[in-house]
């Protein structure tokens, strides 16, 4: 089974960027863009929550499907650490534990110069 994301690079429609893939652990880029920005000219938390979760899933995504299997988010929690108005923001996303049936997995968003703006943790289920 292939994952969709390792022949494009790109998961469209916000432009985020696959900069690299091993297993368990992936990095995902977005350049910020005005359009994405709430009513204060601060990127929206929807998007960092995307990137985030775009990076989770996929890194558990590297591990299920060699085993044949596919997983689906279950659970996610966000944490907004500082506010985002321009530059890239990247993504790393590790996962923690594999089972039987869920995964655990955590990202942390970071901007160029290292400020942490974000972190998560979520569940994946695993399905066959």
């Amino acid at each position: 089974m292939d994952i969709p994301f390792e022949s494009t690079g790109t998961f469209a429609p916000l432009g985020f960027q696959l900069v690299s893939s091993s297993p368990g652990v992936v990095r995902w880029a977005y350049d910020v863009q005005p359009a994405h920005y709430n009513p204060f000219q601060v990127l929206h938390g929807g998007v960092l929550m995307a990137l985030l979760d775009t990076a989770m899933g996929h890194a558990v995504a590297t591990l299920a499907t060699a085993q044949g299997r596919f997983n689906a988010a279950a659970q996610m929690n966000t944490h907004f650490l500082a506010p985002v108005r321009d530059g890239t923001v990247t993504a790393e996303a590790r996962v923690l534990k594999m089972g039987k049936r869920l995964a655990v997995v955590e990202a942390e968003a970071t901007l160029t110069d290292g400020t942490v703006v974000a972190m998560a943790t979520g569940q994946h289920s695993l399905l066959p």
